[in-house]
């Protein structure tokens, strides 16, 4: 592992534990299962599990901001 997908990884940590101490722990859930279907090669590739962060952060951003 280089240390770009080290980082890549630690910032999903970041994401998923913020997203949980602020949604409850259904946020892990849902992301652990794309993981697991990502790793299992009839889910979302990195790039979907990317897009569903991306979207969970600026859905949090509006949140915040109302």
């Amino acid at each position: 592992m280089n240390a770009a997908e080290i980082s890549a990884i630690l910032g999903v940590v970041t994401t998923v534990a913020g997203l949980a101490e602020k949604y409850g722990p259904e946020v892990y859930e849902t992301v652990k299962q794309a993981i697991e279907q990502s790793k299992s090669k009839t889910g979302p590739s990195v790039a979907d599990i990317e897009a569903i962060f991306a979207k969970c952060k600026a859905d949090n951003a509006a949140i915040q901001d109302a």
